[in-house]
């Protein structure tokens, strides 16, 4: 089925701008498994093209097809290194991941590298999710709370997440229970914050990701190595804490600094615009 045509760049925004990490590319179509199944997109002269287990509408929200990005763009025309940082990648988007899916492979992140992160991702999946063959491919859904809380810090540490084992599953039980995940797309940033970092193994960046990426909380700015770097040089804001760089992050770029954050993230990450401060 035709999802749309929008200037989306499947594999910057799928794979390569590290937002998601279990996305695969396959001779030019990149899949995925869902809870109901394997998902496949690709572009063609028509558009984007999606077969599957996904409705359109499902799609549309999920790689954020619906947004009005040039509206965005626009907001920020005023401060040269956002205005940049757009332009070099109009086929970027910020994607509406599942809330778990989100928390659970940005817990993995900590202290890691993208290259790392996909590793255990895919190797976590693999383990605990649903195998799904098909297009060639052997597609792994995400592992349920559930699944995730029945582990035991054994079988996840000869997975290789290292002292992250405890965490993922006692997160998992805390959501298994209960915790409203589901719920934090619609509570203020504030408040919805306050709840994840409540969780064992997250921690502000942590919990800005997950809000960024699977709550649809367009505010929220994570701050790692390359954005505490990247605010310094191209806004010349320091802070005693990254917590005090992302709420002045969102005090200077208001609603939609998390989305912001993204093309400057990868801008820096790739060398795209050059960070003359790399301490």
């Amino acid at each position: 089925m035709l999802i749309g045509n929008e200037p989306l760049d499947l594999k910057l925004t799928l794979i390569d701008s590290a937002q998601c990490f279990r996305w695969t590319e396959v001779d030019g179509r990149f899949g995925a498994a869902f809870e109901d199944g394997p998902v496949w997109l690709w572009r063609t002269e028509a558009g984007i093209q999606a077969e599957g287990a996904c409705d359109a509408g499902w799609l549309r929200h999920y790689l954020d097809l619906d947004r009005d990005y040039a509206a965005i763009a626009a907001e920020y025309a005023h401060i040269p290194a956002a205005r940049d940082a757009v332009a070099l990648f109009p086929g970027l988007r910020v994607m509406n991941q599942p809330p778990w899916e989100a928390l659970i492979s940005f817990i993995l992140s900590a202290n890691n590298n993208v290259t790392r992160i996909r590793q255990l991702t895919d190797t976590l999946c693999q383990s605990c999710g649903a195998a799904w063959d098909c297009g060639g491919a052997t597609l792994y859904s995400f592992p349920t709370p559930q699944r995730l809380a029945d582990c035991t810090e054994d079988e996840l540490r000869a997975l290789k997440v290292g002292y992250r084992a405890p965490f993922l599953i006692e997160t998992a039980r805390r959501v298994a229970d209960g915790f409203p995940l589901d719920d934090l797309c619609r509570m203020p940033y504030d408040e919805a914050h306050r709840l994840l970092v409540s969780l064992p193994g997250v921690g502000d960046k942590v919990a800005d990701c997950a809000l960024l990426f699977g709550c649809g909380h367009a505010c929220a700015f994570p701050v790692d190595v390359w954005v505490d770097r990247l605010m310094r040089d191209w806004f010349g804001v320091t802070c005693k804490s990254r917590a005090a760089l992302a709420k002045e992050a969102r005090r200077r770029l208001g609603a939609h600094a998390g989305l912001m954050q993204q093309f400057l993230f990868h801008a820096a990450r790739t060398g795209a615009m050059e960070l003359r401060n790399r301490d």
